[in-house]
């Protein structure tokens, strides 16, 4: 761009140089303090020599203002630099912070998990005596009921040994009496019997 406008200067200036020289009459310029009389080539120079030193003032002013612009763009970006290091340094804290407290819970979890299974184990191991100790109570009991059965099954036999003794007893005092025999009872027992 900057090729551009110089070359386009050159241009205009060689351009306004052949205009002033085809151009070499006298004029009269007026101006606040009084008059004078000087070549037209004159007054095209001066004119272009005002223009060109405008111009260079007007160049002069926008690059200081492009500079001041540009250092305050250069300060942002510098500011903004500074504020993106800064969070990605806070932001590698945290994940490392993150990482670390992840590594806590699994700890913490397979903390956890080994004293259930540890509980577990302890509760089934309870259960199981529990259970042995009901079956030896349940063993006892049905050995006691069979022990107690056993003795009413002899006393049974007893009472009906002694029914029988009694009947034959009476039977045989009946028949000498004449009576006639009185049927034997059935116990209790005798149903359980068949």
């Amino acid at each position: 761009m900057r090729v551009v406008f110089i070359i386009l200067m050159i241009l205009t200036a060689l351009l306004i140089a052949i205009l002033a020289a085809l151009n070499n009459e006298l004029v009269t310029v007026s101006y606040i303090f009084g008059q004078i009389e000087v070549t037209l080539f004159t007054v095209i120079l001066g004119a272009t020599g005002a223009g060109i030193l405008i111009m260079i003032f007007f160049m002069i002013y926008r690059s200081i203002h492009n500079y001041i612009k540009s250092e305050s763009e250069r300060n942002l970006k510098k500011e903004l630099q500074r504020k993106v290091k800064h969070l990605e340094n806070e932001n590698k804290k945290l994940e490392s912070e993150l990482e670390k407290l992840q590594k806590e819970r699994e700890k913490a979890a397979a903390q956890t998990q080994a004293e259930l299974e540890s509980e577990k184990r302890k509760l089934e191991e309870e259960l199981n005596r529990q259970r042995r100790e009901r079956e030896n109570i349940t063993a006892q009991e049905q050995a006691e009921l069979e022990a107690e059965k056993e003795k009413l099954e002899k006393e049974l036999m007893k009472q009906q040994e002694h029914q029988v003794k009694q009947a034959q007893q009476t039977q045989g005092a009946s028949e000498t009496q004449g009576k006639p025999e009185v049927p034997k009872k059935k116990g209790f027992w005798d149903f359980l019997k068949r």
